[in-house]
């Protein structure tokens, strides 16, 4: 990916899209209009794309015109569960759950009658030439009376493959910092998640229910090499077992 100028690293226009339709709701959403095809314009420079969508009634309301770059598919052939389908493999699961988290989120903001959220993270997906790709989702949700009741979520999707690795395994965020939600930085992409790829993996496994021994064998690993991994996941965590780790994991989504 090309070096940006800072004209397309500001995401200033964000903070007006979210400003506009959080207070019209999509009865503001006009593809005509001089701030969305501006946005179409950014999108095209970034290699980005961006989507509204009813989260409650799963509709896609609108989507830029990038994805058809990206993912060789027209706008109006794209449904709300289409970017599961191109999810690497081994980032599946955790792009499920984090999805239901982003629904449930919606759900209770629904039912609360107001607020918003931000939820910022990174899977590895493929593209249809069998390209792989990495792309961080950062979504901003929103509830809106206007022209109905329901919860509107703003997602931005950007290529991140040619940017920085991100040593920790993955990005993520979620709670109300718009700070969040700007250009991918690498402090950005390294805040959120604290454990390694690996370490995450151990978690996972433990949360299956196996034993240290069990993932040695399936991690191809020493028993040894097992039992410091797991001591150096409570020590991150500063929690006092792998299962307040989990707890927590799985409060933000992430198990």
């Amino acid at each position: 990916m090309g070096i940006m100028t800072d004209e397309y690293l500001d995401y200033s226009i964000f903070q007006k899209v979210f400003e506009k339709f959080s207070r019209s709701g999509i009865d503001g959403l006009d593809v005509n209009d001089p701030m969305m095809v501006e946005l179409d314009r950014l999108m095209e420079k970034n290699n980005q794309l961006f989507y509204i969508t009813d989260v409650i009634l799963l509709d896609i309301l609108y989507i830029s015109k990038r994805v058809s770059v990206m993912f060789g598919l027209e706008p109006d052939k794209v449904s709300p569960g289409f970017f599961l389908t191109t999810t690497h493999p081994d980032d599946q699961r955790r792009h499920h759950l984090i999805r239901a988290k982003l629904i449930s989120i919606a759900q209770e903001l629904y039912l609360q009658k107001g607020g918003t959220r931000i939820i910022s993270t990174n899977v590895r997906t493929k593209y249809p030439e069998g390209r792989d790709a990495n792309l961080l989702y950062q979504c901003f949700l929103f509830y809106s009376k206007i022209p109905y009741e329901s919860t509107f979520l703003i997602l931005v999707i950007t290529d991140i493959t040619g940017l920085k690795r991100i040593h920790k395994g993955f990005h993520f965020y979620m709670g109300e910092d718009y700070s969040y939600f700007r250009y991918p930085d690498e402090k950005l992409l390294m805040s959120g998640n604290i454990f390694s790829n690996t370490e995450f993996r151990i978690i996972e496994l433990i949360e299956e229910g196996m034993s240290s021994k069990e993932i040695a064998e399936k991690l191809f690993r020493s028993i040894h090499t097992i039992t410091t991994h797991r001591s150096n996941i409570i020590k991150k965590s500063r929690q006092s077992n792998i299962t307040e780790v989990i707890h927590e994991l799985k409060a933000q989504g992430l198990l």
